[in-house]
């Protein structure tokens, strides 16, 4: 760690370190403390959600919303905790806005699974498509940054070596496309319409063409297994890559630094009362293979995959913030402690 890492950290999160410091951590009122809460509904977020797992002296008023409305609109000014975007939130710390994380990741996904090319393509590897065109609904979003990341640091293809057609004006959370990238903005196809029309060679995103999921045949992965790619690149690196994480008000955080704590607590039972349920028996699991890929999973990803906490997922969020940091997200790269609730690190 650099002395200007040191002096950035200390900057970054003095007010939170002193508010905590200044005051015994304060016990849940005997009153349950209302909090407004915002996330998805996944598997592993329903225990909140239903209340069968309920966090210490909170009582939460839920809203469940799209995914994407965590990825384009900063809803941390709306709700005392919500999810988001993790390179949002990323870029709002930067900024100096007002909220902090959780170690707490309610979406990670396989990237890799989502890189497509035309049938008909020749391309094989992602270094064949040095020279091409990509096309993504926006250059931003997480998932997006992942793919940049990996793919310039495993598989020979850097951002600036290709074109890029998006289909949105403005990215939003502040970004801006850095200087060296080519970016081309469509308005009048989609990404998946691009790519079939031949104006672009591969398309990626957080979401796969709606083309390829009602099956149309002229569409596929770039990677011909692109879960055995997904897991070797686990193998390899330890990361399912988090894309998602639970911010708060960082005034709250400061106030009630129990408040962090006890979200904290509730999700990560909820998760693993989820991965409990499930593989406490395939029968559980409505897909006909349950039984197969869950032991496939077991064997490719390790017993806790989607694992919370700081210390376990480190080395993922380091690799994120790298990224984030080359590709024009945040001017300063940040010691990675300074991102969420100081009195989470060590849950």
């Amino acid at each position: 760690m650099s002395p200007d890492d040191v002096r950035g950290l200390k900057a970054d999160s003095a007010t939170l370190d002193a508010g905590i410091a200044s005051r015994k951590r304060a016990a849940p009122a005997k009153k349950p403390l209302p909090l407004a809460l915002a996330l998805a509904v996944y598997d592993r977020t329903k225990p909140i959600i239903d209340g069968s797992v309920k966090p210490e002296g909170l009582k939460l008023n839920i809203n469940t919303g799209w995914i994407g409305d965590f990825c384009t609109r900063p809803v941390y000014e709306d709700y005392d905790a919500a999810e988001m975007s993790l390179s949002w939130y990323v870029a709002a710390h930067g900024r100096g806005e007002p909220c902090i994380a959780l170690p707490v990741f309610p979406l990670r996904m396989a990237v890799l699974g989502y890189v497509f090319c035309r049938a008909d393509a020749p391309y094989t590897h992602p270094s064949q498509l040095v020279g091409k065109r990509i096309a993504s609904t926006g250059y931003r979003y997480t998932v997006n940054l992942w793919l940049r990341g990996m793919l310039k640091d495993h598989y020979g293809l850097a951002p600036e070596q290709v074109s890029w057609f998006t289909t949105v004006k403005d990215e939003g959370a502040g970004y801006t496309i850095p200087a060296g990238i080519d970016v081309t903005v469509v308005t009048d196809k989609t990404p998946g319409e691009m790519l079939i029309a031949g104006d672009v060679d591969a398309v990626i995103g957080p979401e796969a063409p709606d083309e390829f999921l009602k099956g149309d045949p002229r569409i596929r992965r770039l990677f011909a297994d692109a879960r055995a790619e997904q897991a070797a690149y686990f193998k390899k690196t330890g990361i399912y890559p988090i894309t998602h994480t639970v911010v708060m008000k960082k005034s709250l955080a400061l106030e009630k630094p129990w408040v962090a704590e006890s979200l904290f607590h509730a999700f990560r039972d909820a998760q693993r009362a989820c991965t409990d349920y499930y593989y406490k028996n395939a029968k559980h699991v409505s897909f006909p293979s349950a039984l197969f890929f869950m032991e496939e999973e077991r064997r490719d990803y390790g017993p806790e995959p989607w694992v919370n906490g700081f210390a376990p997922t480190r080395h993922v969020i380091e690799t994120f913030v790298r990224y984030a940091h080359e590709q024009g997200y945040i001017a300063r790269r940040p010691v990675i402690e300074e991102l969420f609730a100081p009195n989470t690190l060590g849950l």
